[in-house]
């Protein structure tokens, strides 16, 4: 054999070589993805659960969901310093100063960031039905009226406000309701 040959055979090799090392690379990283996808989806489901086993939070949705027909009358007015003392005053006094319009607001806030987890596909609609018991859509209908009422302030920048747009759009996209029909408690 020349040297060309062997030069030849061991470029071959080299190259099978090469290519075998790539397709290993390539199956390690699909593993490594696959455990890192599976990991932010166990992490955004803990994350539902711990607002899932919040007191603060579990008390103001029933409440809201409890007093539904009650809310929409209290925020039926626009945001100001007088109707958000009025609200929290007559919140406090129909849970027995067990839930405040701030409550009320931590409530809102950890449902928008589970609908976050569940428009981003970090978390399955089914997931937060099953822990939050089947309530995303009688939530929405229990604090409509307190979104709409917040929806009246317009944000820092002096924008429209899109408080709870995650919340809205999975009650829309996931749950194919008309969030701008007629508003029936259930």
């Amino acid at each position: 054999m020349r040297w060309i040959e062997v030069a030849s055979l061991v470029a071959s090799i080299a190259t099978t070589l090469a290519a075998v090392a790539v397709i290993i690379t390539v199956a390690i990283y699909y593993g490594q993805l696959r455990a890192m996808t599976k990991s932010r989806d166990l992490e955004s489901l803990m994350l539902i659960m711990s607002y899932v086993n919040d007191l603060e939070f579990r008390k103001a949705r029933y409440l809201m969901l409890e007093h539904a027909h009650e809310f929409q009358n209290l925020f039926s007015g626009p945001v100001s310093w007088e109707s958000r003392r009025a609200a929290d005053e007559r919140i406090r006094l129909i849970s027995s100063d067990g839930v405040t319009l701030h409550s009320v607001d931590l409530a809102m806030n950890a449902l928008n960031n589970v609908c976050y987890l569940i428009r981003y596909g970090y978390a399955p609609v089914e997931a937060a039905d099953a822990l939050l018991k089947h309530s995303l859509l009688r939530s929405w209908n229990a604090f409509a009226p307190y979104i709409e009422h917040r929806r009246t302030r317009p944000d820092i920048d002096g924008a429209p406000s899109r408080y709870a747009e995650h919340f809205e759009w999975v009650i829309t996209n996931q749950y194919h309701h008309d969030v701008g029909s007629e508003r029936q408690i259930v």
